[in-house]
């Protein structure tokens, strides 16, 4: 028997918990929401590393595939690596250059301010 399941916490929900157990059971069901694996060990590394304030944040939006900005500058850095170190066309690589440069300035100003704030 599942913990949410157990007679004596089915007893107490509020009317709320009942809404929301009946909308996560069809989600299970339809497919949308998928429960961890049972005996599976969760990876919780990235949770503890992110700040406690954003911790629930992160998780929401990760759960639901986005992904901080960071991410994807750090994502675009590399996409612009790569790109440079195969253009040959110099006007080309100068703006793919001007590019990199951006990102890795718009990263190095986004890890600052997460550092000033905590």
């Amino acid at each position: 028997m599942h913990f949410r399941e157990a007679p004596d916490r089915v007893a107490a929900m509020s009317m709320f918990e009942k809404i929301a157990e009946a909308r996560i059971d069809e989600a299970i069901a339809s497919g949308e929401l998928r429960p961890p694996p049972e005996g599976g060990l969760l990876d919780l590394d990235s949770y503890f590393a992110t700040p406690e304030e954003w911790r629930s944040t992160h998780a929401m939006l990760k759960g639901h595939g986005f992904v901080p900005p960071e991410v994807d500058l750090m994502k675009r850095v590399d996409f612009l690596k790569e790109a440079l170190a195969v253009t040959a066309d110099e006007s080309e690589r100068s703006r793919i250059s001007m590019e990199l440069q951006i990102c890795r300035t718009a990263f190095a100003m986004a890890m600052e301010r997460m550092r000033m704030r905590s």
